[in-house]
């Protein structure tokens, strides 16, 4: 009886021994996921995370509830459009692959003898259609025998509605996409596939898939790897390495979606966001692929029609844009314009003051000489209009003799302080008769040939009122 107990107890200890390796993590005895942490407590991306025994860092933060776990920590979401046109299928896509079909076993030429010219028409719109798809669908359904991707070849196959090249077309596949083979069906020219991929049903010419093991060969040519964390807080680290926490730039909740673009040990390099990357442990992620699909005739007249207006809508911004562009342009070139006149008009009249002024300072060096009336010798006597018909002779100017006709003969000036410049001409008048005329020197100043008891001299120009001014200057 004690020996029954003792053999009793030793089968005890196996059973349990067996149960905990039932359940031990892949990758042997190494820990990588510990206890679920205290919800009072939720740890951050740099963290270490310690268990009772060791102090190495691990790469889930809390422990793994059956599978998928509920978000925890910083969760970043994954864009559902990126799989727009593809078939979201998971790692038992392939290993359901069980039957050979004897017509893809015979031919794996891209481009087999006899190909019905109808089936494979010139390439089409089809390189923007994967934007417009219907949203992915399963590939894993009771029923299918197994999957059939379409060979490498620059056309498409057309999916008819009965096993012959005459039959109504209601899609296309295009090379490289995947469809499920429901069955396989004698036709007039060959093996032909009864097919479901996308939205579509119908039938294709055996010769152009690759099915069974061939397909499976082709999987890293044709998918797109997607990986989903199934623990709480994965940590999201800037290099691949375990050593340091100095690299940990995020943890990513249970359910995140992600890009996987390469692999490196015991890691995943995965794209969140555009041209945003990290790394993360591969022993908590669930690997999915993305396969692209067959479209229907009715999608493909959608996807050319919205291809269509996108490129009347690109057309119509690159219009507009160049329409600005050309306003701009035109506008640069009229400020340029203006500026290069107000620097030629500010020039012009720099040189006409520095002119003005030449002529003012040659008048100035005759005050103090006699007034004579009828003189014009500004050395031994001049009168008023006599004075500034010789200074403006001295500069190539001819203008009356008299004051009234000088008044008569040049452009006229408002007669203020504002409008007034050296070099013009101010006249005076008694009983409304213009009998007096002086030149202007500026700063509210005239020299003039005044009287016999003052001769040429400087005076105020508002010693009397002037009833008007001319310029006969630039």
């Amino acid at each position: 009886m004690r020996r029954n107990n003792r053999f009793g107890l030793i089968g005890f200890g196996l059973a349990a021994m067996l149960a905990v390796a039932a359940v031990a993590p892949p990758g042997g005895s190494r820990v990588l996921a510990e206890q679920t942490t205290d919800s009072k407590e939720v740890p951050t991306a740099s963290d270490p995370v310690k268990t009772e025994k060791t102090d190495k860092n691990i790469e889930a933060i809390g422990g793994s509830e059956g599978g998928l776990n509920k978000t925890a920590g910083v969760s970043v979401s994954f864009d559902r459009s990126a799989l727009a046109g593809f078939t979201y299928d998971s790692t038992e896509l392939f290993d359901r692959i069980n039957t050979r079909l004897t017509a893809s076993s015979a031919s794996k030429e891209t481009q087999p003898a006899g190909t019905n010219e109808a089936d494979l028409p010139a390439p089409s719109v089809a390189e923007t259609l994967p934007d417009v798809l219907l949203e992915p669908t399963s590939a894993v359904e009771t029923g299918y025998k197994g999957m059939a991707v379409s060979l490498p070849r620059d056309t498409y196959v057309n999916i008819r509605t009965a096993p012959n090249a005459s039959a109504e077309k209601v899609g296309k596949i295009y090379a490289k996409a995947v469809a499920d083979v429901l069955e396989e069906v004698p036709g007039t020219d060959g093996a032909w596939f009864k097919i479901h991929s996308g939205s579509v049903d119908g039938y294709v010419k055996a010769e152009f898939f690759a099915t069974g093991d061939d397909a499976l060969s082709m999987r890293d040519d044709i998918s797109t790897r997607i990986g989903t964390v199934n623990t709480k807080n994965l940590r999201l680290r800037s290099t691949p390495d375990l050593s340091s926490n100095d690299n940990i730039i995020s943890t990513l909740g249970s359910g995140t979606k992600a890009t996987i673009v390469d692999e490196e040990g015991e890691f995943y390099k995965i794209e969140l966001d555009k041209d945003y990357f990290g790394y993360i442990h591969r022993d908590f992620v669930k690997l999915e692929y993305l396969y692209a699909q067959a479209i229907s005739l009715d999608e493909e007249r959608i996807a050319a029609e919205l291809a269509y207006q996108e490129q009347l809508a690109r057309e119509a911004e690159e219009a507009r844009l160049a329409e600005e562009a050309r306003l701009a342009e035109e506008a640069r070139k009229e400020a340029e314009r203006k500026a290069e006149a107000a620097r030629k008009a500010a020039e012009k009249r720099r040189q006409a003051d520095a002119f003005r002024q030449q002529l003012c300072a040659y008048a100035l060096q005759f005050v103090g000489n006699p007034y004579r009336f009828g003189g014009s010798d500004l050395i031994n006597g001049t009168d008023c209009s006599g004075f500034v018909m010789r200074v403006y002779q001295k500069f190539g100017y001819k203008i009356e003799r008299t004051s009234r006709k000088q008044a008569a003969t040049g452009t006229p000036v408002a007669v203020n302080l504002k409008s007034l410049r050296p070099g013009d001409l101010l006249f005076y008048e008694t009983n409304g008769r213009i009998n007096h005329v002086a030149l202007y020197i500026g700063n509210g100043k005239i020299v003039h040939a005044a009287n016999e008891n003052f001769g040429i001299c400087v005076w105020d120009a508002f010693y009397r009122t002037p009833c008007c001014a001319v310029s006969f200057l630039p």
